[in-house]
């Protein structure tokens, strides 16, 4: 009997889905299939809570505390590990599955799946978790109630709750949770009633972690009254990042972005502690690319260019996966990187840099098939050449643009795509387990079922920068339309606009122009530059002294740190940056390298062995100091294994030109392992896929490509440099089929340094 069949009365699980699952795919059904699959740790700092469950295990209660302080903070991923563990060491905690449960209320199908499982065991249950169940079932119930009235029905049964149980805070929490979670479909009348509850939950709890939901609370409604859990917020649960990211979402509204930065830096650092002790990839987690783009902007609200330059790029050089992070995603590293990059160097006017940056050689920006980088590359490239004043280069751009536009063009004309064939169903990448991204909220998808409207053809990227270059081109020819073009360009960048008709010596119309300049650094200082050249000095030094005030973390060797420090120097200041403010409600504040690095690193691999066909050890991989690649498939008998193998012969050339070995590891002995040679039809020779057998899972277990709580091994694809470093990795109950864009992805992560 295997493994997994072992372990099932140990889990009392209850009847199975399918009574020969596929190998890595979970006995329990399809809903175990996704979410964390190695067991629990307990991990400083989730939140300090007390939720009593019904369990005569110990160790449960903390992991269910554990699980309780990770949903304060919206850590679902490991607010389910934390559930899934109670789960294993108590299979009769009704509350265990209620927790899975509200680990995924962005994904109402597993949510259900998962409450149907605390239903199941209510006989054994507390009556106040039979309260805590009810709410919860009834939520996700699939009925005829609008979400207005199901919002509302949630909201009265955990009043129900509160009402039952007055001292129970952690009901306090959650219901001014759920008052906030639903204002979508039932508005918040009134905030400062939910800040009374959530004030009785501080009055027994002064550091209880929800004050994550007072700050969600007052973001939208009146910031300054967020403050007081702001400073509470990070320090209340200091091991989850995004308790200390969501107080810069106050300091960012009251435009204290050295406090935002401080936050949001606090925050990446301990999403990549997190990240390099356990292996997970950046885009695996939830809010990671929002947190670190954010990060980048309020560098550059403080003129921290350097900073941003150096998150962005490594952004951009952050292993890149078909599920969660391409440039053709949204919301992503790869996107965010490119795009916060080329904002950063226009705000600056970092020219050579960007030019650099933007050329075809370049790693940070390459050429892509997704057309709207490609264009906002290109239109970069164009922008560099009007600041050079080189409108010869400029033309060449736009000949460059035009180009893609046809094609972009010749594209948009042909039919709509057919659906999916079953052999591109089979080639799309599956979504890792370790992902901590919520799936979309179901209740929130567009119904798809309505008839298209009749909407105008969007306008492609590629057609805007055209127009915006050839108006550019124009200005620095001082042709006779430009001025004409110039006055009615609507969506020009207002920078633009002012220098531009500076360029054209139209001095009244560039002073006017300032007036739509944003009323940041960098605006301000544009501000206060063309103001000076236009022989405005009283009103060139009041923003002068604007500015002034928000440089005091600037960069000095910036082109406008340039331009401020000559301004100060003719305004007789006494410096060119404003002094720091002093603050006194900021609470406590630990050192920053204190939890973690800023910048993500692949982990070093862990220590693992194996052996051959012939049973001889393999320690490290057969060609330790080489760039690896291991894929971990379950067995001859498998086979999408089997199918994912010989996807991968047909590309063991191009793997071997890169200097990669690719390793297939098996948890077969070796006389069964060697069973898959003859299936792998594509094989050319038996020496370029290295097979090796791990029957006791030795390195499966070290790569953790394993699942804890059923005991079984799980599907896996690594990638490790020559310095033993994981620079990819796809941990998964399905196997990675994706073998093109892995290859492509290889030759791209071994070229950046780590």
């Amino acid at each position: 009997m295997s493994s997994r069949l072992l372990l099932l009365s140990a889990f009392a699980i209850g009847s199975l889905q399918a009574a020969d699952p596929l190998p890595g795919h979970s006995v329990h059904g399809e809903a175990f299939n996704e979410g964390p699959r190695q067991e629990a740790h307990f991990i400083a700092g989730t939140g300090k809570v007390n939720f009593p469950v019904t369990t005569a295990k110990p160790l449960a209660q903390r992991f269910f505390n554990q699980g309780i302080g990770q949903l304060h903070g919206f850590w679902f991923f490991e607010a389910e590990r934390s559930f899934r563990q109670v789960a294993k060491l108590d299979p009769d905690c009704a509350m265990a599955y209620w927790g899975m449960a509200m680990a995924n209320l962005n994904n109402e199908k597993r949510a259900r799946s998962f409450i149907v499982k605390a239903v199941d065991r209510k006989a054994k249950a507390h009556p106040h978790e039979l309260l805590w169940i009810n709410m919860l079932d009834s939520y996700l119930k699939e009925d005829k109630r609008d979400d207005n009235k199901r919002e509302l029905d949630a909201i009265r049964d955990l009043e129900l709750i509160v009402q039952t149980y007055p001292d129970n805070i952690e009901a306090k929490a959650f219901l001014a949770w759920k008052i906030w979670h639903g204002k979508n479909e039932a508005s918040i009348s009134s905030p400062m009633a939910v800040q009374a509850i959530l004030d009785q939950v501080f009055a027994v709890d002064p550091n209880h972690p929800a004050h994550h939901y007072a700050i969600h609370l007052w973001d939208g409604f009146k910031p300054e009254q967020g403050l007081k859990s702001a400073a509470a917020g990070g320090p209340s649960a200091p091991g989850i990042a995004h308790m200390w990211h969501m107080p810069g979402h106050i300091y960012s509204k009251l435009r204290r972005f050295d406090d935002a930065a401080w936050q949001q830096e606090a925050s990446t650092r301990v999403d990549h502690a997190y990240m390099i002790e356990n292996f997970v990839q950046p885009d695996q987690i939830h809010n990671y690319a929002h947190n670190e783009e954010w990060l980048i902007r309020t560098y550059n609200e403080l003129g921290q260019a350097q900073k941003a330059i150096t998150l962005a790029s490594d952004l951009i050089a952050h292993p890149q996966h078909p599920a969660n992070n391409t440039l053709d995603k949204g919301g992503c590293s790869a996107s965010y990187g490119r795009t916060r990059l080329l904002d950063t160097l226009i705000k600056w006017e970092l020219w050579p840099l960007l030019l650099a940056s933007c050329s075809e050689n370049s790693l940070l920006i390459p050429i892509v098939p997704q057309p709207s980088h490609e264009s906002a590359r290109l239109k970069a490239i164009g922008l560099g050449h009007f600041a050079q004043e080189s409108p010869t280069e400029i033309a060449k751009t736009i000949d460059r643009l035009v180009a893609l536009d046809k094609s972009e063009a010749a594209k948009a004309q042909k039919a709509p795509a057919a659906k999916p064939t079953e052999e591109v169903r089979k080639a799309e990448p599956v979504k890792s387990p370790a992902s901590a991204t919520p799936p979309i909220d179901s209740k929130k998808t567009a119904d798809t079922s309505k008839k298209p409207s009749k909407e105008k053809p969007k306008t492609r990227p590629s057609e805007t920068a055209i127009k915006e270059l050839q108006l550019l081109e124009s200005i620095l020819k001082k042709t006779p339309e430009a001025a004409k073009r110039l006055s009615e360009a609507k969506d020009l960048d207002k920078t633009l606009v002012a220098k531009s008709w500076l360029l054209l010596g139209d001095h009244p119309k560039a002073i006017a122009a300032t007036s739509n300049l944003p009323q940041d650094l960098a605006g301000l200082i544009t501000k206060a530059e063309i103001l000076d050249h236009c022989k405005k000095p009283a009103e060139a030094k009041k923003a002068f002294e604007s500015a002034q005030k928000l440089a005091f973390n600037m960069d000095p060797d910036l082109p406008a740190a340039v331009t401020l420090k000559r301004l100060a120097k003719k305004f007789n200041a006494k410096s060119w940056q404003g002094s720091p403010p002093k603050r006194t409600d900021l609470g406590s504040r630990p050192p920053l390298d204190e939890l973690g690095p800023l910048l993500w690193t692949p982990p070093i691999a862990p220590e693992w062995a194996a052996s051959d066909l012939e049973g001889h050890p393999i320690v490290g991989g057969v060609q330790p100091g080489k760039p690896q690649l291991l894929v971990f498939y379950l067995g001859s008998d498998c086979t999408h294994c089997v199918e994912q193998l010989n996807t991968l012969s047909k590309h063991l050339n191009a793997f071997t030109a890169q200097g990669i070995t690719v390793q297939a590891i098996s948890p077969q002995l070796p006389p069964d392992a060697l069973k898959v040679r003859p299936k792998l039809t594509h094989l050319k020779s038996p020496d370029q896929l290295h097979l090796l057998s791990d029957p006791h899972f030795i390195a499966f277990k070290s790569f953790r490509a394993f699942d804890d709580f059923e005991n079984d091994a799980l599907h896996a694809t690594v990638l490790l440099d020559a310095d033993n470093r994981i620079r990819w990795i796809d941990i998964s109950y399905q196997p990675f089929m994706d073998i093109p864009f892995l290859l492509k992805e290889s030759k791209r992560l071994l070229a950046i340094e780590p």
